[in-house]
């Protein structure tokens, strides 16, 4: 290293050179040269020279990549506008006629996301307590910050919770992180590998047989992070090669789950506000104030701690837990958790471990708690279950197929429930109720159910088989088994024959999915049962929305029913009706000019209208999506500076991307000099009005663009002679122009 040099800990560290915290905090972040460990240098006055020596441990080691690296730019986009999402249902049985529907409309901007979502319900008959009927369902604001991953919601919303807590629907405020607003962001631990070469290498990395990672490396330490994983067992392998071809390979096995967190990782979520009750039946039913908080942080590789708290008035509940990685062969939990109130005072224990492989997987869970114990939503008239015990093991057979089994214990108590009252057929109008004082009792559960399933491919043939009985009814069992055909990539028909407690049954069916616009889709079954069954639906996925329509008969009631779901969305100061919109949107903008072809990820998704746009639905929220349009689609005079665009939007909002395609106001322009000779090829020609120029091709001729009503043009030949010509241009829209032969003639001296 030559030249001065700076002795500050952020240049050595710059430099490669392993620079100790506490030392550099110690000298005001100015480290001398004789403090650093493993380290000696010697300076060179005559050539201004600094020799450096370090041992490995001195180096910072040389990090390589395998997965996508975080964004360094993450700039998030959202215009400003509106969306309805719909789900209109008409419905015809026995003669009588009625609609249902469900509506979600929000508006979006860049200082968040407005929506509100309803349930409908019309004409269901004339005698019901009432004719039409809407219950809102949620209304909430949400304002979402990528920088910080957190979102701030305002209204409806659902409380966080842990596998060992319960969620509720509550109304008020809620501030939570969300890692789904950072896509190249790696939440679990996942595994490292490392070393260090002396001479010239290359690291060839494996993860579970997969090559993912090949790279050149120089001498010193070097650390692999990133790696792409799944969840479960694997094993990394990672071989170096010098460059005598000599190898050195390991193996490091792992164990990753998406229950861990990578260290110093935190998650969280803290609301306060009111319970909802009834929820898809009052449109405004709250009732006492309560509060939660729920968090989450990796402490190790091997270690996630977590934390969740919640009271109501009269209750306070609260407990800690943690997830452990079991020497890279299994994951395990364990939480303890305790409840104070008037009437609610016990204690809850959760466990469970579980191991996910390529050729087995098994686990266990267990909750016990104490006859008092409850939490908010156990005083709201949700019992919680004193005993629950899931275990699962399954096991792959290769080409034989796959074999597992499962087994679920439930006890839980006398449970309330909320009155009601029937009115017409299919329709239920609540009545508010106090959740402590509930009208109607739920019998107590208690289920022992086991469960098994087979299944395995012949062919084109998919086969299954699933059985279950519950030990605590033994009257209550069944054996479903069934053959899947495949009748083309979005076709496939299914013949199945179940026994249920004692009933008998068989059905076919047949599907076709509506994956694209322009796709036809049918599903037709037909069952032996008592009675007999038998159903039809044939579907279209337009431009506009995906329209299904459909009959179906159970014994002697034949209903028939016609569907429409789409989106209406207004941007970019116009109205445009899509297929449903439950992410993102952009509307590309050419300009007004019609007929271009729009591709998203290189596909084609559409062309734009008489007004030069079209709505490009269903992008990833977030993260990068990549827009672009066929400049062969545009006016032979056309401009185009930009022909693709990454954009980043917001969640459940739209975005204008924009792709100017003006006219160029060209040319074909054929020089000649004042012998009638073209001008000669690789001559310059230069607009004096904007200073373009452009170069003289063979027949003199130069294409010039960004004309006016009258021009002059300088042109420059390569002996250095200089010649001026002047001409008028009157635009002609989609047309390419060829005037001359024009005498560029020498300016007088």
């Amino acid at each position: 290293m030559t030249g001065p040099c700076s002795p500050r800990a952020r240049n050595w560290r710059e430099l490669g050179f392993r620079v100790p915290e506490d030392l550099s905090a110690a000298t005001a972040n100015i480290v001398a040269l004789a403090d650093l460990p493993n380290f000696s240098s010697r300076f060179d006055r005559p050539t201004q020279t600094l020799y450096v020596t370090a041992k490995l441990m001195a180096l910072l080691p040389d990090l390589l990549r395998a997965g996508v690296s975080p964004a360094r730019d993450y700039r998030v986009e959202s215009g400003i506008g509106a969306t309805l999402n719909y789900d209109l249902i008409g419905t015809s049985v026995q003669g009588r006629q009625f609609g249902s529907g469900l509506l979600d409309l929000r508006g979006f901007s860049p200082l968040g996301v407005l929506s509100t979502t309803a349930l409908t319900y019309a004409g269901v008959s004339a005698s019901s307590l009432n004719s039409q009927m809407s219950v809102r369902l949620d209304s909430t604001y949400v304002y979402s910050d990528p920088e910080s991953m957190r979102r701030y919601r305002v209204g409806d919303f659902i409380t966080g919770a842990l596998p060992w807590s319960r969620s509720i629907r509550m109304g008020g405020i809620q501030v939570n992180s969300d890692f789904s607003m950072r896509p190249d962001l790696i939440t679990l631990p996942v595994p490292q590998v490392g070393g260090s070469v002396a001479v010239p290498s290359t690291v060839d990395v494996l993860v579970n047989g997969g090559h993912i990672l090949s790279r050149e490396i120089q001498p010193g330490p070097f650390q692999v992070q990133q790696l792409p994983v799944v969840t479960g067992a694997g094993t990394v392998q990672m071989t170096v090669t010098n460059a005598l071809g000599q190898q050195v390979t390991t193996e490091l096995p792992f164990y990753a789950s998406a229950s861990l967190l990578a260290p110093d990782l935190q998650t969280y979520s803290a609301e306060l506000g009111s319970v909802r009750h009834n929820w898809g039946l009052i449109s405004n039913d709250y009732g006492s104030a309560a509060g939660s908080a729920t968090y989450r942080r990796g402490l190790t590789s091997y270690l996630t701690a977590e934390g969740h708290a919640e009271g109501s008035r009269g209750l306070f509940m609260g407990g800690l837990g943690g997830v452990f990685n079991v020497a890279d062969l299994a994951v395990a939990n364990l939480a303890l958790a305790g409840s104070s109130g008037r009437r609610l005072s016990g204690g809850q224990v959760s466990a469970g471990i579980q191991r996910t492989g390529p050729l087995f997987n098994i686990g266990v869970q267990a909750i016990v708690a104490s006859r008092r114990f409850g939490d908010v939503a156990a005083i709201n008239g949700d019992s919680i279950a004193q005993r629950a015990l899931t275990a699962h093991a399954g096991v792959s057979l290769g080409r034989f197929g796959s074999l597992g089994a499962a087994y679920t214990m439930i006890d839980r108590p006398i449970r309330p429930m909320a009155s009601s009252v029937v009115g017409a057929p299919g329709l239920i109008l609540p009545q508010q109720s106090a959740p402590l004082a509930p009208a109607f009792f739920l019998a107590a559960q208690h289920s022992r159910i086991v469960t098994a399933s087979y299944s395995t491919q012949i062919g084109n043939f998919a086969l299954f088989a699933t059985g279950f009985r519950d030990l605590a009814n033994r009257q209550d069992s069944g054996v479903f088994i069934g053959v899947t055909i495949p009748l083309g990539p979005r076709s496939s028909a299914t013949a199945s024959a179940q026994s249920t407690s004692g009933r008998e049954t068989g059905q076919l069916q047949a599907t076709q999915s509506t994956n694209t616009i322009g796709d036809w889709g049918y599903n037709v079954l037909g069952a032996v049962d008592h009675p007999n069954h038998e159903f039809a639906q044939v579907s279209y996925m337009s431009p506009w929305a995906l329209v299904l329509a459909g009959a179906d008969r159970n014994g002697r009631v034949t209903t028939t029913q016609v569907e429409a779901r789409g989106a209406v969305s207004f941007a970019d100061g116009a109205l445009f009706a899509s297929n449903r919109i439950d992410d993102a949107f952009a509307i590309v903008d050419t300009d007004g000019v019609k007929g271009i072809r729009v591709d998203r990820e290189n596909r084609p998704v559409g062309t734009t209208d008489s007004s030069g746009r079209f709505l490009v639905p269903d992008l990833r929220s977030f993260d990068i999506n990549r827009l672009s349009i066929d400049p062969l689609d545009a006016p032979i005079d056309a401009d185009i500076p930009i022909t693709v665009r990454e954009v980043r939007p917001q969640d459940r909002s739209g975005i204008v991307v924009h792709f100017p395609v003006k006219s160029s106001r060209g040319v074909l322009v054929r020089l000649v000099d004042e012998a009638g000779k073209a001008v000669p090829v690789g001559s310059i020609a230069t607009l004096k009005l904007s200073g373009a120029a452009a170069p003289v091709g063979y027949d003199g001729e130069a294409y010039i663009v960004d004309l006016q009503a009258h021009n002059e043009v300088n042109v420059e030949q390569r002996n250095g002679r200089r010649c001026t010509v002047a001409f008028d241009y009157q635009p002609q829209p989609g047309q390419l122009q060829s005037i001359g032969p024009l005498t560029c003639r020498i300016a007088a001296q």
